[in-house]
């Protein structure tokens, strides 16, 4: 038998329903559930239904067959400067000389004289604006799935994921220059999973998994980034799992790791089967706000990048400035666009691979400014 989630408990307990997702062990048991229950979505790719349900429903869960894992439904958010900086934060390394790890010399050549020509990132976020850099003088905003209000359109009612998208995948061609994405003439999917408050809740986030799951071979997408995060689930993280589908789908993941310091990880970017990327300063330091921890026996972030103060586009069509690892995970799934434009039939772990051998050591962690 299961243990129900104690988040779960925790929100029957003060309402009288709460939102849950029940993770079974196949198409049977989720049709069975899925009849059963009072069903607000269901998630085939990671065999899950999304429920709402009292206390008795939460019981009588405990007695269905393939009935594997019941957790409340998390609240995400989308991982900006408003939360940065709020609560402990990692140890500030002063040490500014950097090795570069041992890497393929051929290989990083290779991706550094890329562009992401070819290849499609999909941001999963607050949406996407057709702001010039990612519009002109192409239009490279290829496809867009709204979650929350099913615009046709792409539209961006927050400015997170607009800002998200120009750190990876800018032109510079409002600016005619600075700031530039890594990946500048890579095409962009932008899915709207997150509205304009900045906050959601998992089922839509694992809307978006689905859908992306569902298209993302149809639309040649290699790479996704996702810069929102929630707390972790007790057992069978239900955001977890939906990244870690999409990797075995064949996509990059690239994840950001949170805003709130030491012991602070938001999933996804808890899987090991990810890129989570945390945060440092101009001088290479660890920013007091980027999360950090052990989940698993694995210790997160897998790697560091810039995210203090970075410059990049607005929803508006000017430009902005954002702080948070929000704007790190970005820049690392730029550099992944290229790996993927040099290697078109790579794998997610292989990619992985190969961005961490381009990494610069610096007092034990690793740090990502480019491939320069």
């Amino acid at each position: 038998m299961f243990r129900i989630d104690g988040a779960l408990v925790k929100a029957l307990e003060a309402e009288d329903f709460a939102y849950a997702l029940v993770r079974v062990s196949g198409k049977f048991a989720l049709r069975s559930v899925a009849r059963r229950m009072d069903t607000v979505a269901v998630f085939p790719f990671i065999n899950a239904v999304g429920i709402r349900c009292d206390m008795k429903d939460a019981e009588r869960l405990s007695g269905m067959p393939g009935v594997e894992s019941v957790t409340a439904q998390a609240r995400v958010t989308a991982l900006s400067d408003d939360e940065a900086g709020t609560e402990r934060g990692a140890p500030a390394y002063a040490e500014k000389e950097a090795e570069k790890e041992e890497g393929d010399a051929a290989v990083l050549g290779a991706a550094r004289r890329m562009t992401g020509r070819g290849v499609t990132l999909c941001v999963m976020d607050t949406g996407v604006s057709p702001h010039s850099d990612l519009s002109l003088p192409r239009d490279r905003i290829v496809a867009f799935e709204d979650r929350i209000a099913g615009r046709e359109f792409p539209y961006d009612d927050n400015g997170h994921g607009t800002f998200v998208a120009g750190v990876a995948a800018g032109s510079g061609f409002l600016s005619g220059g600075p700031p530039k994405g890594l990946a500048p003439a890579a095409s962009v999917v932008g899915v709207k999973v997150i509205g304009e408050s900045g906050e959601t809740g998992a089922f839509k986030i694992l809307e978006g998994m689905q859908w992306l799951f569902d298209n993302c071979g149809r639309l040649g997408v290699k790479v996704a980034v996702m810069s929102f995060g929630a707390q972790p689930a007790e057992t069978a993280d239900p955001l977890k799992l939906g990244a870690e589908m999409l990797v075995r789908r064949g996509v990059t993941v690239v994840c950001a790791a949170g805003n709130s310091g030491i012991g602070g990880l938001r999933s996804p970017g808890i899987s090991p089967e990810v890129i989570t990327v945390g945060a440092v300063d101009d001088a290479l330091a660890v920013a007091p706000f980027s999360s950090s921890g052990v989940y698993q026996g694995v210790r997160r972030p897998d790697v560091y990048a810039p995210g203090v103060h970075i410059k990049g586009i607005e929803a508006g069509g000017t430009y902005s400035h954002m702080t948070g690892t929000s704007a790190s995970a970005p820049l690392v799934a730029g550099a992944c666009c290229l790996l993927h434009e040099a290697f078109p039939r790579l794998y997610p772990r292989d990619c992985k691979r190969l961005l961490l051998s381009a990494c610069r050591k610096v007092n034990g962690i690793r740090v990502f400014t480019g491939f320069g």
